[in-house]
């Protein structure tokens, strides 16, 4: 766990802290250090995963189920693994929110930052560099670019390699 610590006379106030989870071990680093922020300054945190766009060829089947079918089941179990993080967290669960959004993951954090009135945005990043970070781009460095507020990242294995 890590070790917070807000000065009483800090003017920054997080009421309400975004943390994206991709269910990655830095997303979840990040997670935590969230709800340690959130509790320390008697805010919330609201947990997103984003549904990236299934991208198939056309005539590709999966059996009885419509694209859309897999889609909700996703869905269903990206929701049912947000809710068992909750108990694991230091804070209470009534200060934890989680939403499961579909599109593309930077859009979608800015978008629900802007809804919600977000304070911050705490959200790991893999640190891929090279030709890694040309082809996937980079989701954290976008949502730094263009969040309507404060992002904090934190750095995964692949930046200390």
């Amino acid at each position: 766990m890590t070790k917070v610590r807000v000065s009483k006379e800090d003017k920054m106030k997080w009421n309400k802290i975004i943390c994206p989870v991709d269910f990655s071990r830095i997303s979840l680093d990040a997670l935590e250090l969230s709800a340690e922020l959130a509790q320390t300054c008697g805010g919330s945190v609201i947990i997103i995963h984003v549904l990236e766009p299934i991208i198939a060829p056309t005539d590709f089947t999966f059996g009885p189920l419509s694209m859309t079918d897999v889609e909700d089941k996703l869905a269903d179990r990206a929701m049912e693994s947000l809710k068992e993080i909750i108990p694991k967290l230091p804070l209470p669960p009534e200060r934890v929110e989680t939403k499961v959004a579909r599109g593309i993951a930077s859009q979608e954090i800015i978008r629900i930052a802007e809804e919600t009135g977000a304070d911050l945005i705490v959200m790991g990043t893999h640190g891929y560099t090279g030709l890694t970070h040309a082809l996937l781009g980079s989701t954290a460095e976008r949502v730094v670019r263009r969040a309507p507020c404060p992002v904090l990242t934190m750095k995964g294995k692949a930046a200390e390699k």
